[in-house]
């Protein structure tokens, strides 16, 4: 039953990685393409990102990634855009997505929790909250976050489901 459950668990859950790493963009080639070809799977979502987000350049341009159900199914975005002070993460489901729970990190790359394949664990990130059915969540973290002189990470991840018009179940 608890594996069955896990199964169920895994299935509806999203994940999204943005940084700020640089990556070397070869003749002929898009910097989208160079970054598919770069980074491990679950960063390849930064297909939209305009900017990194980093400590030494102020204010960023506000990022957007898809919000990825089940590895194939758009569910909404998540944007990250900052202030002189904090970040703003912020989750927002469309077309019958809700929100049951998200849980985010913010800080050094290096230091993500991961497990020993190196995936990461989002149980373990340290913001974290549980929704009863929402369609938008936004995350406050101060900007001291980010460690001086580098444009750390942050990865978001949600458990979201898909309902119906009178607010039963379809996907999860």
């Amino acid at each position: 039953m608890k594996k069955l459950l896990l199964s169920a668990l895994l299935t509806a859950t999203v994940f999204t990685i943005f940084s700020c790493k640089k990556v070397d963009v070869k003749p002929g080639t898009t910097e989208e393409q160079s970054v598919a070809t770069q980074q491990p799977q679950y960063v390849q979502n930064l297909q939209n990102a305009t900017r990194p987000l980093g400590r030494e350049g102020g204010e960023c341009v506000p990022t957007e990634v898809a919000l990825i159900a089940g590895q194939t199914m758009n569910s909404g975005t998540v944007t990250v855009s900052n202030d002189a002070n904090f970040i703003y993460v912020t989750y927002a489901t469309t077309n019958g997505w809700v929100l049951t729970q998200t849980h985010l990190y913010v800080g050094d790359c290096a230091l993500i929790p991961v497990n020993n394949p190196g995936n990461p664990i989002p149980g373990q990130f340290p913001y974290k909250a549980v929704h009863a059915n929402i369609t938008t969540y936004t995350y406050q973290v101060p900007l001291s976050q980010i460690p001086i002189g580098s444009c750390g990470c942050i990865a978001a991840h949600a458990v979201v489901k898909q309902l119906n018009g009178s607010g039963g179940t379809i996907q999860t």
